[in-house]
């Protein structure tokens, strides 16, 4: 009688079937890791490569796959155009598309400074600190671009690249069936690639870059950036901390990053908004979609080590030493008590009631919303970042001052004579983002007329873009502010 032999094979076909199917589900497993999540090094020759391109761990939460984001304009060369807000006449096509947007682009790179481009599976695009903080200048409209680490960068239109962005993620051609051409066109992608990017992150990317055009929806509701600015506090208390959307309006310049060891114990932010610059860094990476694990403290650490001896360019052109000698001595009369590092003010918030400048960006972030930020530092575990609530303006030192056009925390003074002048004599409407330095009155061109072709249009008269205020130096005699600003070049 045959009876026991259909239960054996009955039991090898089972046991199988049941390893076929651990190999299948590990083998997923692990081409699912390699493919998706397998971590890749960065390498770099020095600090400052590291600050230019290196990634903040953004990748998970930020990234999107390199081939198709450089397609991106090649696909949607219109909507480059509509977004490329600053100008930028004939750079437009450079770089593929990426140079409309005023971005700093070293010859030879794959992206520009502040781009990041990291492997986690397969090669994602993020950004860095670098991109709001690299200066693009020239010194004559005939001269190569200069980069300065560590300096607002005002050109880069991050409000035009964004609303590229998220314009094409909503345009009927962000398809598999679009970009896959596209992409092949440029990199060569094995089989299991080509079908990783057509049924998983050409909807993916799409899709992430939908969600992220719905939390930014707000800004179309308020004066536009312009290049060189963001809303430096809207951005956290609406997308990190999800708070109710308000009428408020915060645009402000980049700021410099340059000798921040000069400005231990100094308020930080331009409202006063933190105490140290750990909290400026944790919350900066936040924002940049970073992740508070892994060697997160660790690159904070190393940025804040960065940043106290990262210095301007020196002041490119000749100097009247004898202006200067004199314009030392006006500064310590008149500016030192808040610019320099060691005066009774600097670091200190100074009361709206006393410069009078715009008050918006102050009134952008009350205690209730650093309570809020604070409360999701917290419970992401991270130390040292705690917010408070704007007090004023942060009487800053003068470092790198000539690079730091336009002036005032909203950037509304092209010029250190603007600035200098009663506000009812400082431009009205200017064009900014515009590159070439003035040497005269010191800041960009910004009226002449490449300035205007180039540039974007900023009217003083629009909310939150206020130029008053800031009456410090302007009733002083012709000759002690020459003096002042040519000391100034100095700093």
């Amino acid at each position: 009688m045959p009876g026991p032999r259909p239960r054996r094979s009955w039991t090898r076909r089972a046991l199988i079937a049941l390893l076929l199917t651990l190999v299948a589900i590990f083998g997923g497993a692990a081409l699912a890791w390699w493919k998706l999540l397998l971590p890749g090094e960065q390498a770099f020759a020095n600090d400052d490569a590291r600050f230019k391109y290196g990634s903040l761990n953004g990748e998970l939460l930020a990234g999107i796959p390199y081939p198709i984001f450089m397609i991106l304009p090649r696909v949607f060369p219109d909507l480059v155009e509509k977004h490329a807000t600053a100008g930028w006449g004939p750079d437009k096509p450079r770089h593929g598309g990426y140079g409309a947007f005023g971005f700093a682009w070293e010859p030879g790179e794959r992206l520009p400074i502040g781009f990041s481009i990291r492997q986690l599976g397969f090669e994602r695009v993020t950004v860095n600190c670098a991109l709001c903080h690299t200066t693009r200048y020239r010194l004559t409209p005939d001269d190569q671009p200069r980069f300065a680490l560590g300096g607002p960068a005002h050109t880069a239109d991050m409000q035009g690249f964004l609303g590229f962005l998220f314009d094409a993620a909503r345009d009927r051609r962000f398809t598999t069936t679009r970009l896959m051409p596209e992409i092949a066109l440029q990199f060569d992608l094995g089989w299991t690639d080509w079908a990783l990017y057509s049924f998983v992150l050409v909807p993916a990317t799409r899709l992430a870059l939908r969600l992220g055009a719905d939390q930014m929806a707000w800004t179309k509701t308020r004066p536009a950036w312009g290049p060189g600015r963001d809303d430096a506090f809207n951005l956290p208390k609406f997308v990190l901390t999800q708070a109710k959307w308000d009428d408020s309006v915060g645009n402000t310049d980049f700021p410099a990053l340059w000798r921040m060891g000069q400005r231990n114990g100094h308020l930080m932010h331009w409202g006063a908004e933190a105490r140290s610059v750990a909290a400026v860094v944790a919350s900066s990476a936040l924002g940049t979609g970073a992740l508070p694990f892994g060697d997160f403290e660790e690159r904070n650490r190393w940025m804040e080590a960065f940043m106290r001896e990262m210095a301007p360019p020196a002041w490119p052109f000749p100097l009247d030493a004898g202006l200067v000698a004199r314009g030392r001595q006006v500064f310590a009369g008149a500016c030192a008590a808040c610019h320099d590092p060691r005066g009774p003010r600097a670091g200190t918030a100074i009361p709206l009631s006393e410069i009078g400048t715009d008050p918006e960006h102050v009134k952008t972030w009350t205690q209730a919303d650093a309570d809020r930020m604070n409360r999701l530092t917290r419970f992401l575990g991270i130390e040292n970042a705690t917010m408070q609530a704007a007090q004023g303006y942060v009487a800053r030192p003068l470092v790198g001052v000539w690079l730091l056009a336009p002036y005032l925390h909203n950037g509304s003074v092209p010029t250190l004579a603007d600035l200098l002048a009663p506000p009812a004599e400082r431009p009205a409407v200017f064009h900014r983002g515009y590159e070439v330095i003035d040497r005269e009155r010191v800041g960009f061109v910004s009226s002449e007329r490449e300035a205007e072709r180039r540039g974007f249009r900023f009217d003083t008269a629009l909310r939150g873009n206020g130029k008053d205020g800031h009456l410090y130096g302007t009733a002083l005699p012709p000759e002690d502010k020459r003096a002042l600003i040519e000391y100034l070049k100095t700093l």
